[in-house]
């Protein structure tokens, strides 16, 4: 991915690419890059399109190119880099390396299988590029770009992140969010991303837990409501709840042993910052009172369904017996 930014950068495009990939942001960055730099002429392909309309149209002379030099090939969800389509993915690799120097052909697709033929043909030949969500440290120093204009610290930066999430789409329109909201202040704080920003239900759930482990059940109540009211599935609620309390434990557990937080933010897939504030969170509960309540969560769950409960009401009497 590197070597292909460098490349954009500087203005050289190759004539195959595969984008891929869960970030969708980045997918959608680099298929704009490169269609800046292709030119004017397009034609798109959209979803199971036979190779021979591909091909087609890569043979056909561009009507424009003594002007704009490329034309670009888009083709959207093919799947022919996805087992499934054997024989039309194997009539794409077998073309791969004839495509005429004053095309540009480029997948985005949704996905992949990294064993078949198609798919190797065009990383040997092209740019394959996983689109991955940013590692922890680099979705820090990415978002903190984006506020180039203002004045922001580490904290208020995990801050939004656990706030909002690591989509990086979530993050661009929050971060603009806050540039408007703070136009006429010199830096962003914690206070401002509380006040504009919207709450993921991961983020909710965390609060939640919190007024839970607080022994606050008036607001953990509140807080439950108001997520059923914005339409947030009860099922979902209580997995979430799970997750969050299984960290909790986990976390708890590591620490025990003395080991440092990197090091269990690295073992739990899961950032530096949400491992010190689970720490932080545990000191109100005993590894007992965590276990106990991860078997009353599977015991509400178990009732939901099996039916002799609603899931409404499952969780809010789980909460309630947690508070």
């Amino acid at each position: 991915m590197e070597e292909i930014k460098q490349e954009l950068k500087r203005g050289n495009i190759r004539n195959l690419y595969l984008l891929h990939g869960e970030e969708r942001f980045l997918v959608n960055h680099y298929a704009k890059a490169i269609e800046d730099l292709a030119g004017e002429e397009k034609t798109v392909f959209d979803g199971n399109i036979p190779p021979e309309e591909i091909i087609m149209a890569a043979e056909t002379v561009p009507f424009f190119s003594q002007f704009t030099g490329k034309r670009l090939l888009l083709v959207r969800d093919s799947k022919l880099f996805a087992a499934g389509r054997k024989d039309d993915s194997e009539k794409i690799a077998d073309y791969l390396e004839k495509i005429p120097p004053d095309t540009v052909l480029l997948f985005i697709e949704t996905e992949i299988d990294r064993r078949i033929r198609s798919y190797k043909k065009a990383a040997e030949l092209g740019a394959a590029i996983d689109c991955a969500p940013l590692s922890p440290p680099n979705l820090t120093k990415w978002l903190t770009r984006l506020f180039k204009n203002k004045t922001i610290n580490g904290a208020t930066i995990n801050h939004i992140i656990r706030t909002c999430g690591n989509n990086m789409t979530t993050l661009n329109n929050e971060a603009t969010k806050l540039q408007h909201y703070c136009a006429n202040k010199p830096d962003i704080t914690i206070t401002d991303v509380n006040a504009i920003c919207t709450p993921t239900l991961e983020s909710k759930i965390f609060d939640l837990t919190k007024a839970m482990g607080a022994g606050r059940t008036g607001d953990a109540l509140k807080m439950y409501n108001d997520m059923l009211t914005l339409k947030e599935s009860p099922i979902m609620i209580l997995t979430m709840i799970i997750r969050q309390l299984r960290i909790i434990l986990l976390c708890k557990c590591h620490a025990e042993k003395h080991t440092p937080n990197i090091q269990i933010a690295r073992e739990l897939n899961i950032r530096d910052f949400v491992v010190s504030e689970a720490l932080l969170h545990g000191k109100r509960f005993t590894k007992q009172s965590l276990i106990a309540a991860l078997e009353s969560c599977q015991s509400t769950d178990i009732k939901i369904k099996t039916g002799l409960i609603s899931p409404e009401l499952g969780v809010e009497i789980l909460l309630v017996s947690l508070s």
